[in-house]
């Protein structure tokens, strides 16, 4: 079976979506598949083994938007339908019978990415900005135009039943050719020794003890993704001057590309400075999760977090939100806590402070093996493929009717 996947660009350091669609690429080849990414733009290196193709699709321009617009374009002409079995959209594009909105799709994303505005004004004043972002309008009508016009010879793989439900109640597409191929990674256990190293040798560059409580932000969204949030909750935290805190309080390893100045300006303010580290990208992320005793991802919005599925995946409780795909895993007293909304500081204060616990850790720990399968990208790869038969079956039959 010959597979093309196509993602405008992709580039597996930068982690996400991108990541994820190599992962996913390796093993489906592993499965035995002919795996193709037609992409525009690939970082040198790249493939980063002989597992999987690249076929790139030149698209130059002066703007982000005139380049999206050729390269789908390029699409077009390749005539994709005619030299794959499987056109697998991970970008939307005319050509697909499967779309995987990895990110979601585009008309929750531009209304989740409008949640965290502080006032109505600004809310208002920045979806009137959404209208000229033409980039993003037009993936958004390529991807309608899928969805409502094409239902016919499509099926979509939703990363998480949060993305079902936007696919079937915000386009009307057939809940029968609507799939959940719930989200993976590719992360292996953490060995004690793993465990042991960072927990002294990062927290000595944070001037932390080995067993002070130390909460893990990882994302590069700051504002998305709940920064805001923590740094509020860590307020929580702080007892009035005079006061005897209640016991050890917690400091944030913030990991990420995000700019900085507006937190450490908040942190200040509120008078946790202290408590805030940035700790950038240079430390591999895998050593943070063993750093660390909690992940804290009080998200707006997150289709379905790969930070969160590694968390869980490694033993580390998670504080998140219902706005991330990734909770539909999670057991409440097991794997973490999910609170209604980011906008919750005082449950997200102690909701951390309840995975804090040593015995929240604990059956976190123990319930990590049992989701190492059922997070994997293998898995999710072996459900990929079975939906492309199904894909495959229905196309020959649309044909024999025909």
């Amino acid at each position: 079976m010959k597979v093309a996947i196509v993602q405008e660009t992709v580039d597996p350091q930068r982690g996400g979506a991108e990541t994820s669609t190599w992962e996913m690429a390796r093993h489906l080849a592993r499965l035995g598949l002919d795996v193709t990414i037609v992409c525009r733009a690939a970082p040198p290196g790249v493939p980063l083994n002989s597992e999987v193709s690249v076929l790139k699709v030149p698209a130059g321009g002066f703007s982000r938007a005139l380049r999206t617009f050729r390269f789908l374009q390029g699409i077009q002409r390749l005539h994709l339908r005619a030299r794959f079995d499987i056109v697998h959209a991970v970008t939307p594009c005319l050509a697909a019978n499967v779309y995987q909105p990895r990110g979601g799709t585009y008309a929750e994303t531009v209304q989740r990415s409008l949640a965290p505005t502080p006032s109505f004004e600004l809310f208002w004043l920045k979806r009137l900005g959404r209208q000229f972002n033409i980039r993003q309008r037009f993936l958004y009508r390529i991807e309608r135009t899928l969805l409502q016009k094409r239902q016919h010879r499509l099926f979509v793989a939703a990363v998480s039943d949060y993305v079902r439900r936007q696919v079937v109640e915000g386009y009307g597409f057939p809940a029968d050719r609507t799939l959940v191929v719930f989200n993976g990674v590719d992360i292996a256990p953490l060995t004690d020794e793993e465990v042991a190293r960072p927990r002294v040798e990062l927290r000595k560059t944070l001037g932390l003890a080995p067993d002070a409580p130390l909460v893990l932000f990882a994302a590069h969204n700051f504002r998305l993704k709940g920064l805001t949030e923590v740094i509020r909750a860590a307020a929580l935290d702080t007892p009035p001057t005079g006061e005897i805190p209640p016991g050890p309080m917690w400091s944030i390893a913030v990991a990420g590309r995000g700019r900085p100045n507006r937190y450490r300006r908040l942190a200040r303010k509120l008078g946790v400075a202290h408590r805030v580290h940035f700790v950038g990208t240079a430390t591999p992320i895998r050593e943070w999760y063993a750093a660390a005793d909690v992940l804290a991802h009080p998200t707006w919005y997150d289709p379905c977090s790969r930070v969160v599925l590694e968390a869980l995946t490694l033993g580390l409780p998670v504080v998140t939100t219902r706005h991330n795909g990734a909770a539909e895993v999670m057991e409440l007293g097991r794997h973490g806590v999910v609170l209604d909304g980011p906008e919750d500081i005082a449950g997200l204060a102690a909701g951390i402070a309840a995975a804090l616990q040593p015995e929240f850790r604990a059956a976190c720990r123990a319930a990590a093996p049992r989701l190492c399968e059922q997070l994997s990208m293998a898995r999710h790869a072996r459900e990929l493929k079975a939906l492309y038969q199904t894909v495959l079956v229905a196309e020959s039959q649309r044909t024999r009717e025909s």
